[in-house]
């Protein structure tokens, strides 16, 4: 039973339509925290008690600064979010999907007051041996320098999707963790204790799966 006397911890999600997506989800609601997914269909989720969903989008400051209002932190698994319609991505999608929404989520932050910020997606663009053009990257990681957020980046753990596999809300129901279940849950708790205990600001950090 959530303890009354304690501040209820308010998350917003980007990318929970998907198999991490979901498992953080679930772990989130099992801390008794209150949950926001941000969709682009509110019907998209099953229901679940805790769990809200609201419409956000990440290639607007303005957007995601409405979609976060309120929440104590805001979590991006970016390869759970769709591209945004009509938007041309170049031969490095993972690399402008970030660009686009680390940017808005930077500015859309900071006008709606929401400190923490937990980003992860394939950040492989910001090795030096990445071989991605050096300008656009280290303009990004000026803007994140720049920023007063208590930002993270994630490594997006690997194989946590599987094409024509995601996983929902169902396949994380207890006493029915199969393998894959079970390393993602793992994944989740370790990226939901570093978002609410903020052990990593300001830098890029690697989950492991086996805890």
């Amino acid at each position: 039973m959530h303890n009354l006397e304690t501040p209820t911890y308010k998350l917003a999600l980007f990318g929970a339509r998907s198999s991490l997506g979901s498992a953080l989800l679930v772990e989130a609601l099992s801390r008794q925290w209150e949950v926001t997914a941000l969709v682009d269909d509110l019907n998209a989720l099953d229901s679940r008690p805790g769990l809200r969903t609201k419409t956000g989008a990440l290639d607007d400051a303005l957007a995601a600064s409405q979609a976060v209002a309120g929440m104590d932190a805001v979590l991006c698994y970016l390869p759970g979010v769709p591209p945004a319609p009509g938007r041309a991505m170049r031969s490095d999608g993972a690399f402008d999907q970030a660009f686009i929404a680390i940017g808005a989520l930077l500015d859309g932050l900071a006008v709606a007051r929401v400190k923490r910020l937990m980003v992860i997606a394939d950040f492989g663009w910001m090795d030096t041996d990445s071989g991605h053009p050096a300008q656009p990257g280290q303009q990004l990681q000026q803007r994140l320098v720049d920023s007063p957020l208590a930002w993270t980046l994630a490594d997006a753990p690997a194989g946590a999707e599987t094409p024509g596999q995601y996983l929902t809300l169902a396949d994380f129901r207890e006493g029915h963790e199969e393998p894959r279940v079970a390393a993602l849950l793992t994944q989740a708790r370790a990226l939901l204790d570093e978002c609410r205990l903020a052990a990593h600001v300001r830098q890029r950090v690697k989950v492991d799966a086996s805890g």
